[in-house]
């Protein structure tokens, strides 16, 4: 028999992943447009005039760092919209934790496990063209699929904390626009940490996006990248589950 948390938890990642399903062809475009973009003007264009000391191409060096940079799009944009419409129009969050028997921590669990199911899909629909098109491309499936699912947990968090918090809709778009933005520019995404200066660097490198990616580049299995993202997962469920509990009692 299925312990009951784990039933309750299952009745959310249920429905959003019905919800997910139901539109798969555009969440597949939209996991596919910006990265295209990126490949295609940054990667391609760009890349052809770029020379990285120690790297064989600008385009291998740029890849791990989309490929992360998926994951984090897709959960923390999908997740704080999604959490946002279910409070403020939807009403579900308050029928899910008040009116049926399924407790707020078994909620989030439910988010959560469809944040990594969420972000493995992203990550697919940009490696399958990539393994396609590129056949000298190789990356750590053990590192990706462990990075993968540590930021899910960490920015599926992040998505769930914003998604509560902000009740105002222009809020939640200027906070989803501090959040994105810089993780795209400066997470050594598109340029190595280490042509920051030493201040901005330690700073930089404390956010798990910027591990994940330097560790994914690094090839293998880097244990210290895995763990401190993983830390950093657990950190953010505890403090979201908190923050959920405490806005759905308001």
């Amino acid at each position: 028999m299925i312990p009951r948390a784990v039933s309750a938890s299952l009745v959310t990642f249920e429905r959003e992943i019905y919800d997910y399903r139901k539109n798969l062809f555009l969440f597949a475009l939209r996991n596919l447009i910006q990265p295209f973009f990126f490949v295609l003007v940054i990667g391609v264009g760009l890349g052809s005039m770029v020379s990285l000391p120690g790297r064989e191409s600008y385009l291998s060096f740029m890849i791990p760092g989309i490929l992360m940079m998926c994951v984090v799009q897709v959960c923390y944009q999908h997740f704080s919209s999604e959490i946002w419409m279910s409070k403020n129009h939807e009403g579900y969050l308050e029928l899910l934790t008040m009116a049926a028997p399924i407790k707020p921590h078994e909620a989030v669990a439910g988010y959560l496990l469809t944040g990594v199911v969420v972000a493995f899909f992203a990550v697919l629909c940009f490696l399958l063209p990539v393994w396609l098109f590129l056949s000298g491309f190789h990356i750590s499936l053990a590192a990706l699929i462990l990075f993968t699912i540590g930021l899910a947990l960490f920015f599926t968090s992040a998505g769930i904390i914003v998604g509560v918090t902000v009740s105002h809709p222009h809020n939640l778009t200027t906070v989803s626009l501090f959040i994105t933005m810089p993780l795209t520019y400066l997470c050594g995404v598109f340029i190595p940490t280490e042509m920051y200066p030493r201040a901005a660097r330690v700073l930089i490198e404390a956010i798990p996006l910027t591990q994940a990616i330097e560790g994914l580049r690094s090839g293998g299995v880097p244990i210290f990248e895995i763990a401190y993202v993983w830390a950093m997962a657990a950190i953010a469920m505890i403090f979201a589950a908190r923050c959920f509990e405490k806005n759905m009692h308001l």
